[in-house]
């Protein structure tokens, strides 16, 4: 084989491998999207009452933008994340993150909803479903479906190809999937289970503050 052609089958190699890297799980943690392209503005204080502690920064990502509660900091870059919020209110810290993977990217609403229970037991073995408490509604005419579930909770270690998992008992989770109009995006909060209880108002508050960019 020449030269030419050992440096063409490297090339195929490599692009074969990055597409099975990024589309054989369509886990919102496991799929690597490095800058989905999130910004930040500072807005004027709103004064609908559902905005109560929302008086800081907003985001954007997918044609939608959101307020971010006043006690929740930014945390540092992660490449699968358009965005981290640190929360601390509680004993311990939690984080929420934010996720967008592209238009048609990211898998259905229900297949993450049923990834996102899965991730969790039961400390008495019962199952997570019944466990889970899931709503749908529409938000600013945005479709959003939530969850909240509690329990021992596997967090994947390692990357998304190592497949180890640590598990975290009495951990809580929020979140939330908008249907966005360029995709998907999805907010989902974990920590300890105080901490998470704790910020359910601010999360819902955010969730709340959904809507279309630009309306």
């Amino acid at each position: 084989m020449t030269r030419r052609g050992i440096l063409f089958s490297v090339f195929v190699l490599l692009t074969t491998t990055a597409l099975l890297f990024g589309c054989s799980d369509t886990n919102v943690e496991e799929v690597d999207r490095g800058d989905a392209g999130a910004t930040s503005e500072q807005p004027q204080m709103p004064d609908d009452e559902i905005h109560a502690g929302l008086t800081g920064a907003t985001s954007s990502t997918a044609g939608i933008t959101w307020t971010i509660p006043d006690a929740w900091n930014p945390g540092p870059e992660r490449r699968m994340r358009v965005a981290t919020y640190l929360i601390d209110e509680g004993v311990k810290e939690a984080d929420c993150a934010v996720f967008y993977f592209g238009p048609n990217q990211g898998g259905s609403v229900e297949a993450n909803i049923e990834r996102w229970i899965g991730q969790f037991e039961q400390p008495d073995d019962s199952d997570s479903h019944e466990k889970a408490q899931i709503e749908k509604k529409t938000v600013n005419g945005l479709d959003v479906t939530t969850i909240e579930l509690g329990g021992t909770y596997n967090a994947s270690m390692g990357g998304p190809m190592s497949g180890n998992k640590e598990k975290r008992p009495g951990w809580h989770m929020l979140g939330a999937i908008v249907e966005a109009p360029e995709g998907p995006v999805f907010f989902k909060v974990t920590g300890p289970q105080e901490t998470v209880l704790e910020a359910t108002d601010e999360f819902d508050r955010m969730v709340g503050s959904v809507s279309v960019l630009g309306t």
